[in-house]
């Protein structure tokens, strides 16, 4: 049984590790003219809330 529990952490930790990894390169490869027109549009939907 010994063995069993450590498939299941080992498949654990390599789901985790691969997680880790396409969250990092999700967000180095991040379309930058995208972050900026998003950002755009929330100052924009601010500043028009607020007046």
């Amino acid at each position: 049984m010994d063995m069993g529990l450590e498939i299941i952490y080992g498949i654990g930790a390599l789901v985790l590790l691969t997680a880790l990894i396409f969250a990092v390169l999700q967000h180095y490869f991040r379309n930058r003219r995208a972050v900026q027109v998003g950002d755009e549009v929330v100052r924009e939907r601010y500043e028009r809330n607020e007046t």
